[in-house]
């Protein structure tokens, strides 16, 4: 029962969605395999569903490497407008309008110092990094030479 319904699904994007999307699959424009929706239909035929998803979970995960690795890099803007992540604005409440000793200091400037010193403010960068370079180690097969003669 879920065979088919999985099936039908992927036969209803072959048949109807994907002809109109404009771009075909990453990875089969790239290597000159099968799209994923092929390989996906192919592999819960052959795995059942939920083996036959955990195949397909791979080969998207390499499809997106394919699509990041491989695409013309966008034109650039004239003005560049810095990005912000947004994870650690500062809330409008502190409470600015009290005065602090030079001894003592006070909770606003605490606040804004915990803000900026936190960690998962800054390290989203890092995080962004390490998966670049754990993509950089995954092998996409290069195109046949002799489907290039096409």
């Amino acid at each position: 029962m879920m065979k088919t319904l999985a099936l039908s699904a992927i036969g209803f994007y072959q048949r109807h969605l994907s002809p109109y999307k404009g771009f075909c699959c990453a990875y089969c424009a790239y290597t000159g395999n099968a799209s994923c929706s092929a390989f996906g239909a192919r592999a819960i035929r052959r795995y059942g569903v939920w083996d036959g998803m955990a195949v397909l979970r791979g080969r998207l995960r390499k499809c997106g490497v394919a699509y990041r690795r491989y695409r013309p890099p966008p034109p650039r803007p004239l003005l560049v407008k810095p990005r912000q992540n947004g994870d650690c604005d500062l809330p409008c409440d502190l409470p600015c309008d009290r005065s602090c000793d030079q001894l003592s200091p006070c909770n606003a400037c605490d606040a804004v110092s915990n803000c900026v010193d936190a960690k998962d403010c800054w390290d989203w960068w890092r995080d962004r990094r390490k998966r670049r370079q754990e993509e950089e180690l995954l092998y996409i097969p290069p195109r046949n030479p002799r489907d290039q003669r096409r």
